[in-house]
This record gives C-alpha cells, sequence and structure tokens, in this order.
C-alpha cells in the first residue's frame, strides 16, 4: 500500500469540504477505495467535521477570512514558541530519584503537549496556505483578464475601433470549441483571432485558478493553421455572446469576459449535439475556475473585479444564462443588449 504524502492528504481534506472539482472528486474517490490509509483518513476527518453540517452555510465576508487566517498564523507562532520553551525545560530538567510512574505520567503529559501543538502548527499553516493560493490564483487570474483586454484594444486599435468578431448564420451552435472547419460554430472562435493574429499567447486564456492547467506546443507559425482553439480544455473562460439585433447607444457597464461557466463547464464530443437542463441548483454555482468561490469578471470598461454573484451586469442580470431560459441546445441568442450571456 502507498503511503500517503503532503499532496494525497490536501486533496482528501479539500475533499471532505467539499471544494473539489469534479476530476479532483473521482480521484479522491478513487484513493480512497484503493488505499486503507486514505479511507481511514477520510472516515476521521470527517468524524471531525461532522459537527459543521449543523451550521447553514453562509458567505463568508472577505475581511472576515483574512481575519481568521491572521488569528490562525498567531496561533501558530504561540505555539511555537511554547513547543520551544517546553523543549528547552524538558533538556534542562535535572534528574532526580522520581517514581517509574510518575515519570511514566510526566512524559505522557509532555507527549500530549507536542501532539496538541504541532496539530495546531500543521492546522494552522494548511489553513493559511491554502487560502494565501487561492487569493494569488485569484489574483492572478484578474491580472491575466486585464491582460486580454489590453489585447483587444490594441486589436481595436489597428481595426478601426472593431472587435474580433466573425460572421455566423441563424440557428449556428456557438458551443463546439476546437472545431476546425470552415463554418463559424464556436464562442471562443473570435477571441483565437487574437491569438492568430498575435495579439495574445494561447496561454493567456488559462486561468491559473486550474489544477489541471495545460498548455499548447506550438510554433507562433502554427497559429493560423487553426481556426479555433485547438482544444476544449485549452481555454477556460466563458466570452459573451452578442445580440444578433445590437441597439444603438451605450448600454453602461456590461461584462464582457468571465471565468468558465458552470453551466457548459462539460461539452459533448463535436459528433454529438448539446443538451443543457438547468436545474436551480446549477443557478446558484459560481464558476468551477475558482472552486465555486466566485468568479473573476471583466468589465467593457477594462476594470476587473472578483465577484461572488453572477448578478454583476448593468442589469442585474445573471451572466452565465439567458432570461427565462432553462433548457439549452446550444444556438440560443440573446434577444437584448440587456441580456447578459457569456458562453464557451
Amino acid at each position: 500500500m502507498t503511503p500517503l504524502n503532503e499532496q494525497h492528504k490536501e486533496l482528501l481534506f479539500d475533499y471532505c469540504l467539499g471544494q473539489t472539482s469534479e476530476p479532483e472528486t473521482a480521484q479522491a474517490q478513487e484513493l480512497v477505495f484503493s488505499n486503507e490509509q486514505a479511507a481511514k483518513f477520510v472516515t476521521s476527518l470527517k468524524a471531525s467535521l461532522s459537527p459543521l453540517d449543523s451550521i447553514t452555510p453562509e458567505d463568508c465576508p472577505e475581511e472576515l477570512a483574512e481575519g481568521a487566517i491572521w488569528r490562525a498564523q498567531q496561533a501558530v507562532r504561540t505555539s511555537q514558541i511554547r513547543l520551544t520553551q517546553l523543549i528547552a525545560a524538558e533538556q534542562n530538567r535535572k534528574s532526580s530519584p522520581v517514581g517509574f510512574w510518575r515519570n511514566l505520567f510526566g512524559q505522557l503529559a509532555t507527549a500530549a503537549v507536542f501532539i496538541i501543538v504541532g496539530s495546531a502548527l500543521i492546522t494552522g499553516t494548511r489553513v493559511a496556505s491554502n487560502y494565501m493560493r487561492q487569493k494569488s490564483r485569484q489574483t492572478q487570474c484578474g491580472t491575466q483578464l486585464a491582460g486580454i483586454d489590453q489585447s483587444l484594444s490594441n486589436y481595436k486599435a489597428d481595426n478601426d475601433g472593431q472587435m474580433p468578431a466573425l460572421a455566423s448564420a441563424p440557428g449556428t451552435p456557438w458551443w463546439k470549441v476546437s472545431d476546425q472547419g470552415a463554418e463559424n460554430v464556436s464562442n471562443t472562435r473570435k477571441m483565437w483571432i487574437l491569438v492568430k493574429h498575435n495579439y495574445a499567447q494561447p496561454t493567456d486564456f488559462l486561468c491559473p485558478a486550474q489544477k489541471t492547467y495545460n498548455s499548447l506546443s506550438l510554433d507562433p507559425k502554427e497559429y493560423k493553421q487553426y481556426n479555433d482553439f485547438p482544444r476544449r480544455d485549452l481555454v477556460t473562460y466563458s466570452f459573451r455572446i452578442s445580440c444578433p439585433k445590437t441597439t444603438s447607444g451605450d448600454v453602461g457597464r456590461r461584462v464582457i469576459i468571465a471565468d468558465m461557466s458552470p453551466i457548459f463547464e462539460l461539452l459533448p464530443s463535436l459528433s454529438g449535439g448539446l443538451s443543457v437542463n438547468v436545474n436551480d441548483k446549477m443557478l446558484r454555482q459560481n464558476s468551477p475556475n475558482h472552486r465555486g468561490r466566485g468568479q473573476n469578471v471583466l468589465f467593457c470598461d477594462g476594470s476587473v473585479q472578483f465577484v461572488r454573484t453572477r448578478h454583476v451586469d448593468v442589469s442585474l442580470d445573471d451572466i452565465f444564462t439567458l432570461q427565462n431560459t432553462r433548457t439549452y441546445q446550444g444556438t440560443e441568442l440573446p434577444t437584448s443588449d440587456l441580456d447578459a450571456f457569456l458562453a464557451p
């Protein structure tokens, strides 16, 4: 039986907290089924977390989370000082003719203190480490979206102020990411134009928060051979689908790009057909890029913001669904500029 390493424990820890993506969940379950040590670890951890089941989950304010991390770090520092003091006291203690049982109880008490302090060190460090890693990836993601906005600005400057766009016939699907045919059948092709004409790199469209971070081994000279991203997993953002009948005038601060939509995270093969029925749970989910904690969004004014709600467009519309639409075949379009709809 392969012993658990720190990476396995972190995966199982996140799995017990319900913070794993679908592939990570499958990996954790396989590990539990195949490894007795992993099964015992999960059983013990779930037993420790069971009192939390009675608590109604609520969004944690950012400042409260940061305060909790600060207290955890202070606890770690305090524990480190106390542990150093205990070790020093143990080393300096002079031997004395005490009874066997008294000496044994003293050793057991010292061992218990070491275990408690060590647990505090591990837990506090892990919480702080996970939190800081998430915050770092969240920030990197926002910076990356700002970079895409700069690429769009450069493209517009060279093309009479026009955004990258491609014509498509009514009823043409927008979900067939990576299809290389002549017909424009995906909403990601317009972003591939930025890559094709050297305004952006393929990796600009991969959210850093995705653990399955992929790269594309292509020479820039080969980009022009493609009409779209070569694979679905090479683009982890969702882009606004424009209304075919654009209204005149400025409609305000619209969202144009965001982290991957939770509605269309998984797509069928290109030879198949799309059929998605959105239930109430799916309407509450945030992007899978940041484990459902929220999503970075890029607004048309160039600003980027990490939000914990999907209702952030100028009309406070759900950016990942069409208004009054629960079933998707992959050809639906907004009927108004105020109906925000971001999809692959």
